[in-house]
């Protein structure tokens, strides 16, 4: 689900004991990488925000525009920062003659990602687990070096990952230093939670479910994401930063499954940005 979605830093059969978060949005895609405990789970937070894969689907469904989208325009080559498993529409799956390197810094994740890509993808995938907060460790990781050409435009994702991120954590700051490193015509492909079309019922549900997963959240506003694709030399492509369900191309337009998704389900914004 995401790279610091991680409330159980083990696996194994303790890891298999507890519904994990990655798993549980691996089924709301319907993928196959999750277990009896996890589709449990997933049954009880619907119960509470009946919302919840609708706005999983949504979330993929416009990374797999925009990773579309950064292929069309010069793009060979993704880093996806952390990508939870790496299954169900996957990015190198969206983009099979792209080079894509996941990172994530969950071991539960590792776990399914080594099994899912070992030797499936002749070389073009690779696996990092190591923590966004680090994106020097990342980008000089053996796996990164070998894979990708930072001399040569690469397609950065975050999706539904910086509201994980807490302000005090610097997360802009963070973003900086991976765009710093990118070449003209790279690009930032972006996905995160806000509350702005939320209403104050489903936002206290919202809370309480991330705090029964140990997960800390940052609810920030269409302004507040803006400000991290606001950086002199990058532009943010048309549409801007819209609902998910809402952003798409004159090249690929949102589905009809988008159009009956309303912005509460959807609960958060993308947006794409380039850098000249």
């Amino acid at each position: 689900m995401s790279d610091s979605v991680n409330p159980a830093q083990d696996t194994g059969a303790a890891a298999e004991e507890r519904p994990h978060p990655a798993r549980i949005y691996d089924f709301y895609l319907g993928g196959s990488d999750n277990l009896p405990v996890d589709r449990a789970a997933a049954e009880g937070f619907v119960k509470l925000m009946p919302g919840s894969p609708v706005g999983a689907r949504a979330n993929r469904r416009v990374l797999n525009r925009a990773v579309r989208y950064a292929t069309r325009n010069g793009v060979r080559q993704f880093l996806d920062v952390g990508s939870g498993i790496p299954s169900a529409q996957a990015t190198h799956e969206v983009a099979p003659d792209a080079r894509v390197v996941y990172v994530d810094n969950d071991p539960v994740v590792a776990e399914y990602a080594h099994r899912i890509l070992g030797g499936a993808t002749d070389g073009r995938t690779a696996f990092v687990t190591e923590d966004f907060r680090h994106p020097d460790a990342i980008l000089a990781a053996p796996e990164t070096k070998e894979l990708l050409d930072l001399s040569q435009p690469v397609g950065v994702i975050f999706g539904a990952l910086l509201h994980f991120i807490l302000d005090e954590e610097d997360p802009y700051a963070l973003v900086e230093r991976y765009k710093e490193a990118l070449a003209p015509g790279s690009m930032v492909l972006l996905t995160h939670s806000s509350p702005d079309y939320v209403s104050p019922e489903v936002r206290v549900i919202v809370d309480e479910v991330y705090t029964k997963l140990r997960v800390p959240l940052a609810q920030r506003s269409r302004e507040e994401i803006e400000r991290f694709l606001a950086t002199p030399g990058w532009t943010v492509v048309a549409p801007g930063v819209v609902s998910t369900n809402e952003w798409e191309t004159d090249q690929e337009r949102a589905t009809d499954d988008d159009r009956a998704t309303t912005r509460e389900d959807a609960a958060g914004y993308a947006a794409v940005a380039t850098k000249s």
